[in-house]
């Protein structure tokens, strides 16, 4: 069985052109310290008074999704893979070397809804900031819900719903995410 790079060379080339090309057009709200690689169908919505700050050597997968009407702050070496999305009303941080897989969702709010004469009234949004640490790996199809604080050295268990702080150095898994393991960081 031969294995092959997902990322070719032709590919990386045409990573590194979206790459360049989304940079020109958010040129004042989007700010990257280095290189990345950008893949296919990313989509990228940044408010007017939204910014996205992202650390050096990102690698963005195909069909994610980041949106700011708030802020992202991201560090070095994230890579997000297919399908996730981060959506800041207010404040998303990720630190360095966090590794986020395949249909994660990042949300730093919650719609603010009301019930009048018997009819659902979604009106507005209710927003609290997220915090990732460093060397942080979300699995598969984890939620990650607002005001949540993430610490250092964590593993995400994939399907988990993380609705609470998470200490440092230790594996969390389930719906709600429960400690699982504690590590030696």
């Amino acid at each position: 069985m031969i294995f092959r790079s997902r990322y070719t060379y032709f590919s990386k080339i045409r990573s590194v052109v979206r790459y360049f090309l989304i940079r020109l057009f958010f040129y004042k709200r989007l700010f990257v310290s280095g290189l990345g690689l950008i893949g296919h169908a990313v989509y990228i919505r940044i408010a007017k008074s939204g910014r996205i700050t992202i650390g050096n050597r990102p690698i963005i997968s195909d069909y994610v999704e980041l949106q700011a009407l708030g802020e992202i702050v991201i560090g070095d070496n994230l890579s997000i893979n297919r399908f996730s999305r981060i959506c800041a009303h207010q404040k998303i941080s990720i630190g360095n070397n966090v590794t986020i897989a395949q249909f994660v969702t990042i949300l730093d709010h919650d719609h603010h809804y009301n019930f009048k004469n018997n009819k659902l009234d979604l009106d507005g949004y209710d927003s609290s900031p997220i915090s990732i640490g460093n060397n942080v790996w979300i699995g598969d199809k984890v939620t990650i819900l607002k005001g949540v604080n993430i610490g250092n050295n964590i593993i995400i268990a994939a399907n988990s719903v993380v609705n609470k702080a998470v200490i440092d150095n230790c594996i969390v898994g389930g719906v709600p995410a429960k400690l699982i393991k504690t590590i030696n960081g």
